[in-house]
């Protein structure tokens, strides 16, 4: 259905997007409508969420917190 792309060699898993998306968050972000720079931004590994899966956990400056979840479909 899609062109695979992907070098057969490159391995592209739950960690690699959990990175990237973490990157684009944090520095690839120029928005007015959320403060981008004091958003804290951590692995659920870094931030102590006990789960197998990989994610990121955003603290807006009032406290709120957000999860992404990152988990294979294929």
């Amino acid at each position: 259905m899609y062109e695979n792309d992907w070098n057969d060699e490159a391995q592209f898993d739950e960690e690699t997007l959990q990175d990237g998306l973490r990157e684009l968050i944090t520095e690839g972000y120029d928005s007015f409508e959320i403060n981008w720079e004091n958003l804290r931004v951590r692995t659920f590994a870094e931030a102590g969420v006990l789960t197998y899966n990989k994610g990121l956990v955003l603290e807006l400056p009032d406290g709120t917190e957000f999860q992404l979840t990152i988990v294979q479909s294929r």
